[in-house]
């Protein structure tokens, strides 16, 4: 298994999941963890890999509901295979403002 699942999600931000890495994951932690009562419950488990039982659509209008749930399972519990990006102009103008100081700031956006 290659490539990659990517879906766009409300706020303007994307999901990635590398599925060469989810392929190799033992516990598939993200599509239980997404699957846990009262969430969104948008993952599951096709082909041994995370699938999107939402079309790509429904995800960006509100279905996922950007909880982080899936990434600090697959974090803790799994492999690494999930990245999320998510605007956070605040952050951004932060960071900005500390690197016009002069300041060099413990954290940087990938």
């Amino acid at each position: 298994m290659s490539g990659v699942m990517s879906f766009e999600v409300f706020s303007g931000g994307s999901v990635t999941f590398d599925l060469a890495t989810c392929a190799k994951c033992k516990t598939k932690a993200c599509v239980v963890a997404c699957n846990v009562p009262n969430l969104a419950c948008v993952l599951e488990l096709k082909d041994n890999v995370p699938a999107l039982k939402v079309t790509q659509e429904e995800a960006k209008r509100g279905a996922c509901i950007e909880c982080l749930a899936c990434e600090l399972a697959c974090m803790t519990d799994g492999i690494g295979g999930i990245t999320f990006s998510l605007p956070m102009p605040e952050w951004d103008e932060l960071i900005a403002g500390a690197a016009a100081r002069g300041e060099t700031p413990g954290f940087q956006r990938r």
